[in-house]
């Protein structure tokens, strides 16, 4: 199968889930090596969009958008990668995620991602982003309506260490 719809373009992600949020991915060529194999760095990429793509959940919309009208950002500022299996081009992966620590200015996101044919773990991630003002570039609150959000989406996907089915 090539991932190809019939007279179109395939999508690269799709919402598979919004409770928890769960993200597929079908890799590409251009996210691996000669090989086949996705490059390491991709993950981080992988990880990173799941993560814009939670965050516009949160913040109702467009995440751009969304951060200019509050005046801030969310740069990450950690990042923990660990992986189970490799990927190949063409394979199709969930991505599931869950909040961990809420803190005044800063949360942890958790994505585990599965291996779309079998189930089987493909990685973990944590990110950790921190909310700064746009113009100071300084750390601020984490804005109330994500706060909320978040604590409500946590409560009800409660954060575990084993890889979601």
């Amino acid at each position: 199968m090539t991932g190809w719809p019939e007279g179109g373009v395939a999508t690269i992600e799709e919402i598979r889930g919004t409770a928890p949020l769960v993200i597929r991915r079908t890799v590409r060529w251009g996210d691996c090596d000669p090989a086949g194999i996705v490059y390491t760095p991709r993950f981080l990429d992988f990880a990173v969009s799941a993560y814009e793509g939670f965050l516009g959940q949160m913040l109702g919309g467009d995440l751009h958008h969304a951060k200019r009208a509050l005046g801030v950002d969310f740069p990450v500022r950690g990042v923990e990668l660990d992986f189970r299996a490799p990927l190949a081009v063409e394979d199709r992966f969930d991505m599931v995620l869950q909040v961990g620590e809420i803190r005044s200015r800063s949360f942890d996101l958790h994505i585990a991602a599965r291996r779309a044919d079998d189930g089987r773990p493909a990685f973990r991630a944590r990110l950790s982003p921190v909310v700064v003002d746009l113009t100071s570039r300084q750390a601020v609150p984490l804005p109330s309506p994500l706060q909320h959000r978040a604590a409500a989406y946590a409560r009800a996907h409660p954060f575990t260490t084993e890889v979601p089915a």
